[in-house]
């Protein structure tokens, strides 16, 4: 299960905040292209939860990276028959296990 850790951020004090992902896991930003996983859970801080829940990224649900932008952003992730892009801070909340 992945658990809510600060570390120090470097710059004047200010803390960032990680996740602990178990064995097998990691964030839908580390897939790799063509690589299939099924979405373990969301992180209750993923802004617009709802948003994502409605288009089919909710636990138990199997995706596949489709592509990587061009120096980070967007990622392109198949889910469901779509084919979708979203952000790379919003997929680091998604925990995922490979397929």
């Amino acid at each position: 299960m992945a658990e809510k850790k600060c570390c120090s951020g470097g710059k004047a004090g200010k803390k960032r905040a990680y996740t602990v992902l178990q064995d097998g896991e990691m964030t839908l930003d580390q897939l790799p292209i063509g690589s299939r996983a099924t979405i373990v859970k969301i992180l209750p801080d993923l802004r617009e939860k709802k948003k994502f829940a409605d288009v089919g990224l909710i636990a138990g649900a199997e995706l596949v990276m489709e592509a990587h932008a061009p120096f980070g952003g967007l990622l392109r992730v198949k889910i469901l028959e779509t084919s979708m892009a979203l952000h790379r801070d919003d997929a680091a909340k998604i925990v995922l296990k490979k397929s």
